[in-house]
């Protein structure tokens, strides 16, 4: 087949994927049925509209300190809460309310940023009400110039609006519906516009920026009680120390992400969340603390402390070969005595699990539970037999061969993201653009993955490494979780895991690979939380 019709078949090939498989889903992120054909404010103020897709996130706070949020929107005031180099001139977006952007009216302008065209005022506020809506309008011709929606209509122009719905849930929550109308001239551009090449920009930039409102202003609520969320103090981003600042509010701990020194390094820390302490050690290595968010729903039970190992994500400071068993358990504890617990829980994924492990035997006064996901407790299960298990499960021998080098080290730092993207989907129970899009969901686009880590361990940190022989010296209660479909330790290693510990709960979850706790979180965090319970020992 010459050229041409190859690519011609191509085009119509990811044509009819698009239309069909993608972007039904990314012109309905996260809303219902109603939400997306339901009725919707704002009709009147684009005439000829058609009803754009809608994206929806339900809020643990309610209406009235989700507000505050919203109305302080624009580059030169708070931001959008989405990709800041994109669309607010790399300044960082708000972290809190600032009372000096509360008072906005119809008519007024929020600006956003244009790379290489600077600020531009692209949306006109159209319709306030308090709690309930904001609805932005925004009308231009084909350069990006606005007009003036009182005059009649160019023969070529794109408008819109920007609308966002605040509907009270019980319970204090907030369902935040983003949608609107949208129209242009000549109508073929604006299909080609609004069919082809705004949903995935719009699914790109409000993903986060819903991602980024939901967090924040959780945070904002459960900081403050029953206060609303303009009871934040109102110090500015650039305000902010460079190092993490730890506060606390009766029983709640906050640490702002940033890095802490501990020992000879700097680790990169975020803790959130009320009640008893519980680390959360990550996988990798080579990954950081946002491999494990989608257990951040647990803050409403426990102070949740994520942090980067050293020489991993965005702790800094120490060289790659100070990676060893002694410093990273006692990075750990000298992190929860710098926060003052005087115990806690500790939770580690696959690598982490490992550094879990070696930290319960050599500080076992500081471990109230011991929560083992995904891993196993000799390195053989991945550098030997995690090649054989795809081998028996049909993988091709390139797949096979790339993973044992993954495991063993046997690549360079140029290698790390090639490799990834070839064996990534083993470590799914169900690989393809769900997968994708929930890990983007709930932050893995922050993750800041390093190859030196991976190499360095798998030469040197992993090699013949066990504790499989002490795993009886164990004291503290112990649960041992695993996805069925896992590779790298699959169930047999569970068993054995659980076997060797006094007394410990192996709990085998189903539909799930080496991640669980993201293909299935809710399962996942019912079992945490019906195995710390309420007595998990105060910091």
């Amino acid at each position: 087949m010459a050229v041409a019709p190859k690519i011609a078949v191509a085009g119509a090939a990811t044509a009819v994927v698009y239309g069909s498989l993608v972007r039904p889903r990314l012109v309905r992120w996260g809303a219902t049925d109603e939400e997306i054909n339901g009725p919707f404010p704002g009709a009147e103020l684009v005439p000829d509209g058609e009803r754009s897709g809608a994206m929806a996130v339900t809020i643990d706070a309610p209406p009235e300190q989700v507000w505050p949020w919203l109305v302080q929107m624009g580059w030169d005031r708070g931001g959008w809460y989405s990709w800041d180099h994109l669309d607010n001139a790399g300044r960082p977006s708000a972290w809190e309310v600032h009372p000096e952007w509360q008072d906005i009216r119809p008519g007024d302008y929020l600006k956003y940023w244009a790379p290489g065209a600077g600020p531009m005022n692209a949306y006109a506020v159209a319709r306030i009400e308090p709690n309930r809506f904001l609805g932005l309008h925004g009308l231009s011709d084909l350069r990006g110039r606005t007009l003036d929606p009182e005059q009649p209509r160019p023969s070529a122009y794109l408008e819109g609006l920007w609308g966002f719905q605040l509907n009270e849930l019980p319970g204090g929550r907030t369902r935040l519906v983003v949608s609107g109308y949208q129209a242009g001239r000549p109508r073929w551009l604006g299909r080609v516009v609004y069919f082809w090449i705004f949903p995935p920009v719009v699914w790109i930039m409000q993903a986060r920026m819903l991602a980024v409102l939901k967090r924040n202003i959780e945070n904002a609520a459960r900081a403050n009680g029953p206060n609303t969320a303009t009871d934040v103090a109102t110090r500015r981003n650039d305000d902010r120390p460079s190092s993490a600042a730890v506060t606390r509010r009766g029983g709640l701990h906050r640490v702002r992400p940033g890095r802490i020194p501990i020992r000879d390094t700097s680790l990169y820390v975020d803790v959130v969340g009320q009640g008893p302490p519980l680390v959360l050690m990550h996988g990798g290595p080579s990954a950081d603390l946002w491999t494990m968010q989608s257990l951040r729903q647990c803050a409403d039970r426990f102070t949740l402390v994520f942090y980067d190992h050293r020489c991993n994500g965005r702790s800094v400071g120490a060289p790659v070969s100070s990676m060893t068993w002694e410093n990273l358990t006692a990075d750990a504890d000298a992190l929860r005595e710098r926060l003052g617990f005087e115990r806690w829980a500790v939770l580690g994924h696959s690598f982490g699990g490992q550094v879990a492990l070696e930290y319960a035997l050599r500080y076992p006064d500081r471990v109230s539970h011991l929560v083992l996901l995904g891993t196993g407790a000799d390195s053989h299960w991945q550098r030997q037999n995690a090649p054989e298990v795809l081998r028996e499960r049909g993988y091709g021998r390139k797949k096979v061969e790339l993973t044992r080098r993954w495991f063993t080290g046997e690549f360079n730092p140029r290698e790390y993201f090639p490799i990834f993207a070839q064996i990534g989907g083993t470590y799914f129970y169900r690989s393809g653009l769900g997968v994708l899009a929930h890990e983007l969901k709930i932050g893995a686009w922050r993750s800041r993955p390093r190859a030196e880590p991976l190499i360095f361990a798998g030469r040197h940190l992993m090699r013949d490494w066990t504790v499989a022989d002490r795993l009886g010296e164990i004291t503290a209660p112990t649960l041992v979780v695993a996805g069925r479909d896992d590779f790298v330790f699959p169930p047999q290693s569970q068993r054995e895991l659980a076997a060797g510990i006094p007394h410990a709960r192996l709990r085998i979850i189903d539909r799930a690979g080496h991640n669980p706790h993201d293909e299935q979180t809710a399962e996942v965090v019912q079992a945490l939380e019906d195995f710390l319970g309420a007595d998990a020992a105060p910091g």
